[in-house]
């Protein structure tokens, strides 16, 4: 692993353990993954073991199927069945059955919800995620009711795999920029 990749790692992991929110800054240099299920694992592929290739494979596939595909029912397909979500000061769900009803209320409430990921890379079984997420929230997310907007907000997601399956998930969610694109909390330094 690149010195780069050991820093992103752990400056992935210290986000996520501790819950924190990452504040939006300006636009992102997103890059459009319209079929993330079909895109190489990474460009550094050729570097990476067979299992982190793999692992990052299925959480490709997660993020097509279950939220760019918007078919929350699926989602325990692809968990451990002790399987626990971690959502900082949201709170921690546990059980697959329980973070698939998490994942359908998510894209129940964000019909259009989209995922682009900006970067992606592995260590043994851990998969680190950032990402940018829009939708429009048409229904209940999070206590806040529907408010008809279209949202946008960053992420850094860590996944641990397990046998080829998601057993834990860090979210490391951009939620002020969600209070704030829903209309229910605006942060002063957001113009």
């Amino acid at each position: 692993m690149r010195k780069w990749q050991r820093v992103g790692l752990a400056t992935a992991l210290a986000v996520a353990t501790a819950g924190s929110v990452t504040v939006a800054g300006g636009a992102a240099d997103a890059q459009s993954n319209t079929n993330l299920a079909t895109q190489p694992a990474s460009p550094n592929s050729r570097y990476e073991t067979a299992t982190v290739a793999a692992n990052k494979r299925v959480v490709l596939r997660f993020m097509q199927d279950v939220l760019n595909g918007h078919h929350g029912d699926h989602a325990v397909r692809y968990f451990t069945p002790g399987m626990s979500w971690h959502g900082g000061t949201v709170g921690t769900v546990t059980g697959s059955d329980n973070v698939a009803g998490l994942m359908t209320g998510v894209v129940t409430a964000i019909p259009d919800l989209h995922t682009e990921v900006q970067d992606i890379f592995g260590q043994n079984n851990e998969v680190v995620v950032r990402l940018v997420v829009t939708g429009t929230q048409q229904g209940p997310l999070l206590g806040i009711p529907a408010s008809g907007r279209p949202v946008r907000w960053d992420a850094i997601d860590l996944y641990h795999l397990e046998g080829g399956k998601i057993s834990e998930e860090w979210a490391g969610e951009d939620f002020v920029a969600f209070l704030n694109d829903t209309g229910t909390y605006k942060a002063p330094w957001i113009p």
